[in-house]
């Protein structure tokens, strides 16, 4: 299996896209061939045009400040539909970022992510007959020597290190077929 895969994380005002969360950070990480390429990551902070609530700011750090002078959405989400391109992407719960994408899609009048994805949190559940699942213990149970600190680029590094651990875990890439979905938008 020759794919590009594309490990990708977002930061964002909130849980629910369809009630008014907006993307705030969006970090994307390539792994060709089993190699992660840092060194072509996509990154950017965008202006939600929406007021970032306290109690988020508090996971995650990103305040009011951090975002203002950001491009928004609208310029940033091109760009990185272009970047992933037909990728597969993979993510920790990924349906969750593929959501705010589809709005990100419908609000920048640009077509919805169609990729195949495979999600980390579900490969680790097919692995791992106990949990927790989250990113930080799946991190520590593979003895990634990095942890997820709420921020998209460094979740995504993260995210991409337990993925291929998890690839090693099933026997190889060519086992993933099972595991890989495709987004309908």
């Amino acid at each position: 299996m020759n794919n590009v895969f594309v490990v990708v994380d977002t930061e964002t005002t909130g849980s629910s896209p369809l009630n008014g969360d907006r993307i705030i950070e969006i970090a994307a990480i390539p792994i060709y061939h089993g190699k992660i390429y840092y060194e072509l990551r996509f990154h950017s902070l965008v202006n939600p045009q929406i007021t970032i609530p306290a109690a988020i700011s508090s996971i995650h750090g990103l305040k009011n400040a951090d975002v203002n002078d950001e491009p928004s959405m609208l310029e940033v989400f091109p760009k990185f539909k272009e970047y992933v391109g037909n990728a597969v992407i993979v993510g920790h719960s990924i349906s969750v970022d593929m959501k705010f994408f589809d709005i990100a899609a419908k609000e920048t009048g640009t077509f919805p992510f169609s990729n195949d994805y495979i999600d980390t949190y579900e490969l680790a559940k097919s692995l791992f007959q106990e949990g927790p699942y989250s990113l930080a213990e799946l991190a520590r149970r593979l003895k990634v020597k990095d942890v997820p600190t709420h921020r998209a680029l460094d979740d995504a590094r993260v995210d991409a290190k337990v993925f291929l651990a998890l690839v090693k875990r099933i026997g190889g890439f060519s086992k993933l077929g099972i595991y890989k979905k495709h987004w309908r938008g």
